[in-house]
């Protein structure tokens, strides 16, 4: 669990990098920034915030500079102070820039990093060469210590370092580190960003909220096309309904007359099953049952005969037995069921 949270801690931070690097990206937020308006776009501290003091004005002997409300104090410094110094970085530094400036003073500056105060400005970037050009200013601590001690003496705690020349031309770029500069006042009691921040949540919810009614919409579009499905299904029903019934009143006659043997398979048994010496005086069919009359010269037999047929069964004397005209023979009369030969699928049902 804890390797594939750090592969994708690994992965947010990779994509998060590309993200800030990408022409994309920085082209569309300067498209926004242009569309939003003034004062919306505010969401730092400015120049109004801060008390601003000379460096040169502060002395030993000065006394306690007056502030006003929550601004905080901030030393402003003249070109003769500062140095400034402009080169190129990688495209990829831009994400660590400060930690990697930290680096970078004691090779373009005579002074050690713990030695200055430094800001730094990022000028352009080329993401055909991937190179960053960025601009460092920086300020010996030596020079601004001092004064940062007086007015410390006195109560008040100095909370940035601003140059002339930048101030001059719109750029709050503060030279004191975030450890050292304290808590500037807080961005989110300024400019628009509470109504930013409630922007966005309202956004969110939308956001939520639109697949469900997306769904829904889509669904009520498609319930007349359901209807029109079940009316069709219900239509199908009823003709094959009829057809069923059709078919069933065609086939009546057919299964009434396959319910029994035809006549001449009947005439045809009789005159298989019965042997020579028996005769038929008198036939009579009725439903399934065969009613015969004749002489013969052994009546018992003629019970078993019947029973091995395929199309007889049941065969008993409906009467006694008595003699025939002719000598040696007996009087006779049998009757017979026909069987049953209609199945299931006759005329072409379904089983």
């Amino acid at each position: 669990m804890t390797a594939l949270s750090e592969n994708f801690n690994l992965s947010l931070a990779r994509w998060t990098k590309q993200l800030k690097t990408s022409r994309f990206l920085s082209w569309w937020l300067a498209e926004l920034s242009g569309m939003v308006p003034g004062w919306m776009r505010s969401s730092g501290p400015t120049l109004a915030n801060y008390v601003v003091l000379p460096l040169e004005q502060i002395h030993p002997q000065m006394a306690k500079p007056a502030t006003t409300g929550n601004r905080a104090m901030a030393v402003t410094l003249s070109a003769r102070h500062v140095l400034r110094k402009t080169f190129s970085l990688p495209l990829a530094t831009e994400e660590n820039l400060r930690q990697v400036l930290e680096f970078q003073v004691e090779q373009h500056t005579p002074f050690v990093p713990n030695a200055v105060y430094f800001g730094h400005l990022v000028k352009a970037r080329d993401f055909d060469s991937k190179q960053l050009t960025v601009e460092l200013v920086v300020v010996p601590r030596a020079s601004v210590d001092p004064a940062i001690k007086i007015l410390s003496g006195l109560g008040v705690e100095v909370r940035a370092i601003f140059v002339d020349e930048l101030l001059a031309a719109g750029v709050l770029l503060n030279l004191l580190p975030a450890a050292t500069s304290g808590s500037a006042p807080s961005p989110l009691r300024q400019g628009a960003n509470p109504w930013l921040a409630g922007m966005v949540i309202i956004l969110a919810l939308a956001a939520a909220a639109a697949p469900p009614l997306i769904k829904r919409e889509a669904v009520v579009q498609l319930l007349p096309w359901v209807e029109k499905g079940k009316q069709a299904a219900e239509a199908v029903s009823a003709v094959r309904r009829d057809l069923e019934s059709r078919v069933d009143q065609h086939n009546y006659l057919i299964e009434k007359r396959q319910a029994s043997p035809a006549m001449i398979h009947i005439m045809e048994e009789l005159t298989h099953i019965l042997p020579d010496d028996t005769w038929i005086q008198v036939f009579d069919q009725k439903g399934k049952k065969i009613e015969i009359q004749g002489e013969t010269a052994s009546s018992t037999r003629l019970i078993g005969l019947f029973e091995k047929s395929t199309i007889f069964r049941e065969a008993s004397f409906s009467s006694a037995l008595f003699k025939g005209q002719l000598p040696g023979t007996e009087r006779y009369q049998l009757e017979i069921q026909l069987r049953s030969t209609v199945k299931s699928d006759v005329g072409g049902k379904a089983p």
